[in-house]
């Protein structure tokens, strides 16, 4: 991992981490008109809806490399145009690009449902099956199960979160 940070090890305190991400983040844009929802952007061009498209997607990647799949498959992405992206700059853009027409109902439910999928998962794993090695090229960056889910969910999530809440303050134009 690029940077060491602390983390929940046992199940049911990756459980409330990721829970209470989630809150922080849904908490952010609660309230929010629809046309801020889809409207203000970031310097990247992004809106609120991009973001939360963005992660359900991150989410969908995780739960693909936990059933031993390739991270394109966790994307919805052929491998060999997988394999193609430089960095995770193309990859993020890639998956902007196909999720930028979405109505913002279909992206929300996609960003609650893929989120309930990671925590049914969690919910089922122990906590040997969370200090579980990862293998292949993932587990260079993420050496364990519980490594993945805390950097990839929660921290991702959090990550976030101070780029909606600035949106959500931006006057619609």
């Amino acid at each position: 991992m690029s940077e060491p940070f602390s983390q929940p090890e046992r199940q049911e305190e990756v459980l409330a981490n990721i829970r209470a991400a989630r809150a922080e983040l849904e908490a952010a844009f609660a309230g929010v008109s629809e046309e801020k929802l889809t409207g203000p952007v970031t310097d990247g061009g992004w809106t609120i809806k991009d973001h939360l498209a963005h992660i359900a997607e991150w989410q969908r990647r995780a739960l693909a490399l936990l059933d031993g799949k390739h991270p394109a498959d966790g994307f919805q992405i052929d491998q060999e145009t997988f394999e193609q992206f430089a960095d995770v700059h193309e990859i993020n853009e890639h998956l902007f690009q196909r999720n930028r027409d979405r109505s913002l109902s279909d992206v929300i439910e996609d960003f609650r449902q893929t989120h309930q999928q990671v925590i049914n998962r969690v919910e089922a794993m122990s906590d040997k099956d969370l200090q579980a090695e990862l293998v292949g090229k993932i587990a260079l960056r993420f050496p364990r199960v519980v490594d993945l889910l805390n950097y990839n969910v929660a921290r991702h999530d959090r990550s976030h979160i101070e780029d909606i809440r600035e949106l959500a303050e931006q006057p619609v134009t």
